[in-house]
């Protein structure tokens, strides 16, 4: 029993007891006590005093989350809050409060902190915890401090609540900061929007490339919109994304494609060439065929003929021939073989009658081996002498007359050479018809030719041995393919102005020079081999570039064409034309006049295109120079900002024909707005000189108030009145439209009291000029009547006198409607006599009255 006496107040029985020992309890000394009653106490009133005293966080954690009563919760709640925050004693360290706050995420806590922590530090880590706009905005707009409201505004994102704060914040700071984030967000949004539509209109461009087979600008076009896509792909969602990995994937594919029928393309004109090469060869072969040929060279006629058919044969296998070629091959091989196998027959049989045979069968165009040449000419049978005579007139009227005058004037002249050209000529007409007048002029003729031949020579023999040194001397020159190819070339040249056309003459001179010329001109021989590979490569690019040309404008939707994309085209290919080349002229004429035609046809359609464009445009500069003479300047500028959208939505023009448009309505714009930002600049000035105005003129009327109403009259407080009645109410202002409408009430009051208070200043005066005597009959009434009227309390001995001049007076006030204190006060002191002698005791209190009902606020004389 004794035990019980002595057992601590927080174990009583009775749980008020408890609660009010817990409050008594140091939570430093006494904190295990303390976690005891809030974990184990029956009474839910106990838990949460003694969670209100708890230091230990953890503790406090576990009872908001285990406790069944809501207000133990909210007290370790508040606990927890009070301790973050640092408000209470026992608070852990900032450092510590710190490190807690950063891993909190209790909006509650952290709103607590921020409204109540002392420590800065706590504030601004608690305000960088919260993510919740709501309470951001309430931060901002109730925020403690300007630097939390202005922190609060600029983590605040949701625009309807920066518009929210723009209307109703208070802080001017933290408004324009709502307002400038709010405006920033619209012009995010709006670049937001039209980076979307940019990146759909680049993919939207990038799958129509990719469904539509390659072309020669196709690899530009396709370069053009993935660089067009990188610089937009930012911000892509997936399906876009995906879109596009599989746009770019077919047009890769595409291109791929292309190269490899390049290829292929250029793997059959390889073939082409070569296969149309061995037919030239055979040609070439059988148009230099001699009958030393036949008598010397003929294992190389059949090693070459071999040749020339295999390498059709691999020509072939890269890429069939036509119809027409392969005809023209196998009927020329045909004819080599044929020939070979007479000329082997020709050098294998001795007998004349097989000889014979074999010169029948050897074609007359071609020249025959020496073994049958003889035989292959047959002797013209001999013709009657009746008909030589028949024909005589005919031969001696010629008809190679002209020929035969050629011939004599170049033998006068000593030209050889071209002598020489036409004596082989008429020889060749003596071999195809019977023309004795030719031949006899031949034979007169014969002579002087001989004699040239003669005198050339002589001439010409150590010129054309200095010809051959310098062309061996060419042979160890190190030198450019082409500058060896051209130094050759010249050689040739002074060796063909020194031939007389008779090469029997200096056939072995010629074949020296020849093989000296062949062996200078080898290391050439790839070099231009490699360039006519070039030029035929150049010509299909050319030929490729055309009909893609070609298929882009039968092709092209002119109506809905997109225009920047049609000029980059116009614009890049005479520059991959160009990059073609060389070709040969003669094969690349008939392509460059095509070429030539298909931008013509191209510019038409731009140029179409563009007067339009130019017609858009020049109806928007006439809207604007209409707009620039208005004199609504605010209303042109509203105008001018819907006509710069249909501006920039006016068809595409190169910049070229864009700049001189874009300068005259940027200048139109500039001239417009200008004139806008004037009118402000005026109306601004005008309004700042309205405030100036109305600063002087409300000092001024303020420092009048302050007068003595005996220094104003009924005139300047009217002129005041107006003057501030004048001001434009809307370009002050809201401290100096207060002030106005503050100071013209008062100077109409005091306007509309100016009587009354002159009336009361002469009824002060009447008092106080009255002279000192004994008190009248009527003077105790009057001063009673005045402190009834004023509310100023009477002498005890005068109370009953008061009491009664209220009660009779009473009724008739109740019955007036306009009754006015001031006005009955006034009346009875003007009714007193002016000479009538006044105690000064009820002077004193008659003029204590009378001044507590002076009119405008009881202004005091100070004169």
């Amino acid at each position: 029993m004794l035990g019980n006496l002595f057992k601590p107040r927080w174990r009583h029985r009775d749980a008020d007891v408890r609660a009010q020992a817990a409050t008594a309890l140091n939570p430093a000394q006494d904190g295990e006590v303390l976690a005891r009653l809030a974990r184990d106490d029956d009474s839910p009133r106990v838990r949460a005093t003694a969670t209100g005293a708890l230091l230990d966080l953890n503790l406090l954690d576990q009872l908001i989350a285990g406790d069944a009563d809501a207000g133990v919760r909210d007290a370790a709640s508040e606990r927890i809050m009070a301790l973050l925050a640092g408000t209470v004693d026992g608070a852990p360290a900032a450092e510590t409060r710190l490190r807690l706050i950063r891993h909190t995420d209790n909006p509650r806590v952290l709103m607590h902190v921020v409204r109540h922590s002392p420590d800065p530090a706590s504030r601004e880590a608690a305000l960088a915890a919260i993510q919740d706009a709501p309470s951001l905005y309430e931060l901002a707009l109730h925020g403690k401090d300007a630097a939390t409201r202005l922190a609060a505004a600029e983590r605040l994102e949701d625009d309807d609540l920066l518009r929210q704060l723009g209307r109703e914040g208070r802080d001017k700071k933290v408004v324009r900061l709502a307002r400038d984030r709010l405006k920033a967000h619209q012009r995010e949004q709006t670049e937001q929007a039209r980076r979307a539509e940019e990146r759909e209109q680049a993919l939207e461009a990038l799958e129509h490339l990719a469904a539509h087979s390659a072309d020669p600008l196709f690899a530009a076009r396709f370069g053009q919109l993935e660089q067009r896509w990188a610089a937009v792909a930012e911000g892509a969602d997936g399906p876009q994304a995906e879109r596009a990995t599989k746009a770019l994937e077919q047009a890769r594919a595409r291109l791929e494609e292309a190269r490899r029928e390049e290829q292929r393309d250029a793997a059959r004109a390889a073939a082409r060439e070569e296969r149309q090469a061995a037919l030239d060869t055979l040609r070439t072969l059988m148009r230099d065929l001699e009958s030393a040929t036949w008598d010397h060279q003929l294992g190389e006629l059949r090693s070459a003929v071999g040749t020339q058919e295999r390498r059709w044969q691999a020509a072939v296998e890269d890429a069939p021939g036509d119809d027409d070629q392969e005809l023209a091959f196998r009927s020329q091989l045909d004819e080599w073989r044929r020939l070979i196998a007479l000329a082997e027959a020709a050098r294998d049989h001795d007998e004349p009658e097989q000889r014979q045979a074999l010169a029948e069968q050897w074609p007359r165009r071609v020249p025959a081996p020496s073994s049958l040449a003889e035989l292959t000419a047959a002797p013209a049978p001999a013709e009657q002498p009746q008909a030589q005579e028949a024909r005589a007139p005919a031969r001696e009227r010629s008809r190679h007359q002209g020929l035969v005058v050629a011939l004599r004037r170049e033998l006068q002249r000593g030209n050889l050479k071209h002598a020489n050209r036409l004596w082989l000529k008429a020889e060749a007409v003596l071999a195809e018809e019977d023309d004795a007048w030719l031949a006899r002029q031949l034979e007169r003729h014969s002579e002087r030719r001989e004699e040239l031949r003669d005198w050339h020579a002589f001439a010409a023999q150590p010129k054309k041995e200095a010809l051959c040194e310098r062309m061996k001397a060419l042979i160890d020159q190190d030198m450019d393919p082409a500058e060896r190819a051209s130094a050759i070339q010249a050689l040739h040249d002074e060796w063909r102005a020194l031939m007389s056309s008779d090469q029997d003459q200096d056939q072995a001179l010629w074949e020296r020079f020849k093989a000296a010329s062949d062996r200078a001109y080898e290391p050439c021989r790839a070099h231009f081999q490699e360039l006519d590979a070039q030029r035929a490569d150049n010509l299909r690019r050319r030929r490729a570039l055309c009909q893609q040309l070609a298929d882009f404008v039968a092709g092209e939707n002119w109506d809905r064409a997109d225009w920047q994309a049609v000029w980059e085209i116009r614009r890049r290919a005479p520059q991959e034309w160009k990059d073609a080349s060389p070709v040969r002229f003669t094969d690349g004429r008939d392509l460059q006049k095509r070429f030539s035609a298909l931008l013509s046809e191209i510019d038409e359609h731009l140029d179409r295109a563009w007067q339009e464009a130019e017609r858009q445009r020049a109806a928007l500069l006439d809207r604007a120079r209409a707009l620039s003479e208005q004199d609504d300047v605010h209303d042109a500028a509203r105008q001018a900002r819907e006509l710069q959208k249909e501006w920039r939505a006016a068809p595409w023009l190169p910049p070229a024909r864009h700049r001189r448009w874009q300068k005259d309505f940027r200048g139109l714009m500039d001239a417009i707005f200008g004139a806008r930002q004037a009118a402000s600049q005026a109306r601004d000035e005008a309004r700042q000189a309205q405030r100036d105005r109305a600063t002087t003129l409300l000092e001024d009327g303020e420092r009048r108030l302050g007068e003595n109403l005996a220094a104003l009259d009924d005139a300047a407080l009217a002129a005041l009145i107006g003057e501030l009645e004048a001001l434009d109410h809307g370009a002050l202002e809201r401290g100096q439209q207060r002030r106005k409408q503050q100071l013209l009430d008062t100077l109409r009051r005091r306007r509309a009291d100016l009587p009354r208070w002159r009336r009361w200043r002469d009824a002060e005066r009447r008092l106080a000029d009255a002279p000192d005597g004994e008190a009248g009959d009527d003077d105790g009434a009057l001063a009673v009547a005045l402190e009834a009227l004023a509310g100023v309390d009477s002498p005890e001995h005068a109370r009953a006198e008061r009491m009664a001049w209220q009660l009779e007076q009473l009724p008739r006030a109740m019955k007036s409607a306009g009754y006015a204190p001031l006005e009955e006060a006034l009346k009875l002191v003007e009714a007193r006599a002016d000479d009538a002698p006044l105690d000064p005791a009820l002077r004193q209190r008659m003029t204590v009255a009378l001044a507590a009902l002076e009119p405008g606020g009881g202004e005091k004389d100070g004169g």
